[in-house]
């Protein structure tokens, strides 16, 4: 065996250490340095190593260190160390792209001009969506006073915070703020005093719940009684008066509106509750609405000469309405019968039904059904309802009804008594429980 001092290792089995490589450096002859300052000299530039880590460190790549692989590493490499070499000579290599076609160039420009057009206009259908329901659901000016007593006179009503919760008939309401109204109001030109007018022939509040979808029509009666407020020409409050509904619409005035008088007097008539919108439409101007959904089917429910087809229509028998046949329809009435405003009602209440049943099957579909159909008669309208409430009402009926046949139709009774014109007086009972069904809740 031989001796373990005198044994020779080689370098495939074990690496020098970092000491013995330091001790051969120096003991360089001449001529291996004159080749190391030869190799340096072959180079552009050197630059110190610790400056190219620092502005390439996210580019280095991990070689394999001679050390830790048991490879002897040549002293001259050592002597190396600390310096990185940058050879002109090496050629970099450059990815070539794609040109791209003129015509992808510009299905691109066009394909992002179209999405930012729709992300636009999707942020302010969103935004209008948000101001109309803010609008829509405000119940600030609420102060509700009923005055109505039991038989043993008491008050048959116990009012909390301006009537957001009522208790009656031994249940407690609360004011359901889900519910968004819009008065309809459908005039035409009457008699009022020495000078012809406009009056409210057709008055109906459409009432829709934006959590549940569920919408009600109340029908109000023209020939309604109550507290009407008189504007001076200069807009100026005078007084209220008592007389029919219809008049209010009347006494409104360039700074007053007419619609806004009747949501006033339909204020008093529920008690205080608020009614802050309305659309007005002159029913001259209604053959345009029927005939820009192609004519409104029903059965007649009288007997009528019909100036589009040239015939007389009977009682029971199926008509599609066209032009001014629907005016005839909901304004026709026989002004010697006393009642007659409610016959009337029937068939407005007939048309209104078979108009959404029309209309709204299209609008799910096409939700600018609903903007073009105001279109046709904006120059013939008077409204509170601008963009963004619009916008919210349709989205809302729209989405959350399923079809026509779930609207509740509602009016409000009385007694009808003979003076300069029929004149109808409701019963206050009939109205609060209107009132309480369709606006309120009932809580236990």
């Amino acid at each position: 065996m031989s001796n373990p001092e005198n044994r020779s290792i080689e370098p495939e089995q074990q690496a020098p250490t970092t000491e013995a490589i330091a001790d051969e450096i120096p003991a360089l002859n001449e001529q291996e340095k004159s080749e190391k300052e030869k190799a340096i000299e072959d180079f552009d530039y050197v630059v110190p190593a610790e400056t190219y880590k620092n502005h390439h460190k996210k580019h280095r790549h991990k070689k394999k260190d001679k050390k830790t692989t048991g490879e002897q590493r040549d002293p001259m490499d050592e002597a190396m160390d600390g310096y990185v070499f940058a050879n002109p000579a090496k050629k970099k290599h450059h990815r070539h792209r794609k040109k791209i076609p003129v015509w992808a160039k510009i299905v691109i420009i066009v394909v992002s001009v179209i999405l930012v057009i729709g992300i636009t206009l999707g942020s302010a259908y969103f935004i209008m969506k948000d101001i109309g329901r803010k609008a829509m659901h405000n119940y600030d000016d609420i102060d509700i006073s009923i005055p109505l007593t039991d038989n043993s006179g008491k008050n048959a009503t116990d009012i909390r915070d301006k009537g957001r919760t009522i208790k009656y008939g031994g249940k407690t309401y609360l004011l359901n703020e889900d519910v968004m109204s819009v008065v309809f109001i459908g005039y035409n030109q009457g008699e009022v005093g020495e000078s012809d007018n406009y009056m409210g022939d057709a008055i109906y509040i459409i009432a829709i719940d934006a959590y549940t979808g569920k919408t009600t029509v109340i029908g109000v009666s023209r020939d309604t009684m109550l507290d009407v407020n008189i504007y001076s020409a200069d807009g100026e409050f005078i007084d209220t008066e008592k007389t029919q509904l219809a008049y209010a619409y009347s006494y409104g005035n360039d700074k007053v509106k007419g619609g806004q008088n009747v949501n006033t007097a339909l204020s008093r008539l529920f008690f205080g509750l608020p009614f802050n919108n309305y659309f007005a439409i002159d029913l001259d101007a209604l053959k345009d609405l029927n005939d820009a959904i192609g004519g409104v089917t029903l059965t007649s429910l009288m007997e009528f000469y019909s100036e589009y087809y040239g015939a007389t229509v009977l009682e029971g028998e199926e008509i599609t309405l066209h032009g001014k046949d629907a005016e005839t329809y909901i304004r026709s009435r026989d002004i010697e019968v006393l009642d007659s405003n409610n016959a009337r009602m029937d068939r407005q209440q007939q048309y209104i039904k078979a108009f959404l049943a029309s209309i709204i099957p299209a609008a799910k579909k096409d939700i600018g059904t609903v903007t073009n159909l105001y279109g046709v008669v904006s120059d013939n309208a008077d409204t509170t309802l601008d963009l963004p409430k619009i916008t919210y009402l349709a989205t809302t009926a729209l989405t959350k009804m399923r079809s026509s046949n779930e609207i509740e139709y509602l009016r409000l009774s009385g007694k009808i008594k003979e003076g300069e014109h029929a004149e109808m007086y409701l019963d206050d009972k009939d109205v609060l429980e209107t009132m309480l069904k369709v606006f309120y809740k009932p809580v236990e």
